[in-house]
């Protein structure tokens, strides 16, 4: 989830609550200020009740909201308020009303006076005022949230574009990182911060991969010097003991430079040093490498079973994808019983490479780490080298054994 997305989500969901909030309080609260001044308009007409009764002598009697009546005497000094139902004679239902009742003497008169006043008129105006503080509240709230998000869009622009330069850079290009400056001191701090790592690690970069090359120069040359010499004493007349000595010698360099060639390989995988220009069609490449690896499927006398429903195709640098096949159907070979089989099927974004072979302890997990060796014979680099080819173009790799061997490559 982005950032901004979540910063108005959390706002939408706080602005929710305090509207709700602050309408339900409202209603209870101007609810609760017209009931008070329902009181006090009762209070005022038993005034002006009195004065009537003590200036004229009449009773006035307005059923159901005034009625008076003479009482022998005060049964309560207490005035009460209280909500009570009266029936509605034209609609024959039960309405409730606030009453209040006191007795008070007038003259020589005690008088019980009881004055009501429909509840109905105080919950549909605070019902009504509690509605209007919603829908007031929510237009601004909603004004508020758009303008918000419309600043927060211009605030943030220049922070993805700089996002944007930081996903596009690669040490490779030789073109610095071109971040924006904001006016957000907090940003123009992240993006020096970002810029100095960066420049830092193409220096580290760089220097690593200059040492690399230089280191593999330096030892390729030496090996090739002792190979070539060793080849020299073994055209020499030399006793069975000394010349399997020099044939050990000479196996164990090539073993070395083959290590030391594998090693430059991963590395320049990972730097990503190869580009792929061009989408490739595996399927050429699978038969292409079916063909080369003939002989070594006659020697073990292997059954290989072709299967191409669709074309897969792939960006991926050519010489990487002829590696990453490569080195599949050289393991199928090299771990694969004599008088065996393989199956290789090929369809839309999905490579299968099935192989029989002898059971061993390495998981979906272990087989592609590095020096992950089946035998003896073998430096576990070559599906590391696999493992990495697919990291690289985002394609996924996984290894299951019931009765074959089975490494599957799929597009995400």
């Amino acid at each position: 989830m982005k950032f901004l997305t979540k910063i108005n989500r959390n706002y939408f969901f706080l602005l929710t609550l305090i509207l709700l909030g602050v309408s339900i309080s409202g209603y209870f609260i101007i609810q609760a200020i017209i009931l008070n001044d329902a009181k006090e308009s009762l209070l005022e007409r038993e005034f002006l009740i009195e004065k009537h009764i003590l200036k004229t002598g009449e009773i006035p009697n307005i059923y159901p909201t005034v009625e008076v009546k003479i009482i022998d005497h005060r049964i309560t000094d207490k005035p009460q308020f209280k909500e009570v139902e009266i029936e509605n004679e034209l609609e024959k239902e039960l309405e409730p009303f606030l009453e209040y009742s006191s007795q008070v003497k007038i003259g020589d008169w005690y008088y019980s006076i009881k004055l009501r006043q429909s509840s109905f008129e105080r919950t549909d105006l605070a019902l009504i005022l509690a509605l209007f503080l919603f829908v007031l509240l929510l237009s601004a709230f909603a004004m508020s949230y758009l303008i918000t998000g419309k600043m927060n869009k211009s605030i943030w622009a220049q922070f993805e574009h700089n996002l944007i330069e930081i996903e596009k850079f690669n040490f490779n290009e030789k073109q610095n990182l071109n971040l924006k400056k904001t006016d957000i001191e907090e940003f123009d701090r992240l993006d020096k911060v970002v810029t100095d790592l960066t420049e830092k690690l193409r220096s580290d970069y760089f220097s690593l991969k200059e040492f690399t090359e230089n280191a593999s120069h330096e030892i390729q040359t030496p090996l090739s010097i002792v190979l070539l010499n060793l080849e020299e004493v073994l055209q020499q007349d030399l006793n069975s003991e000394t010349f399997q000595k020099v044939v050990s010698s000479i196996n164990a360099i090539k073993r070395l430079s083959s290590l030391n060639q594998s090693l430059i390989l991963l590395t320049k995988i990972e730097n990503r040093q190869f580009k792929a220009e061009q989408v490739i069609i595996l399927n050429d490449i699978v038969r292409r490498k079916i063909s080369e690896f003939e002989p070594f499927f006659e020697t073990k006398k292997l059954k290989v079973e072709l299967n191409f429903e669709q074309d897969f195709k792939l960006m991926i640098n050519e010489q990487l994808a002829e590696l990453l096949i490569g080195n599949l159907l050289a393991n199928a070979v090299n771990h694969n019983l004599q008088g065996g089989s393989i199956h290789v099927s090929v369809l839309e974004n999905k490579l299968e490479i099935y192989n029989t072979g002898e059971a061993n302890s390495l998981t979906d997990k272990t087989i592609f780490n590095r020096f992950a060796k089946l035998n003896s014979k073998s430096f576990g680099l070559g599906l590391a080298i696999v493992k990495n080819i697919c990291e690289t173009y985002n394609l996924e790799i996984h290894y299951h054994k019931n009765d074959f061997h089975c490494f599957i490559i799929t597009s995400k």
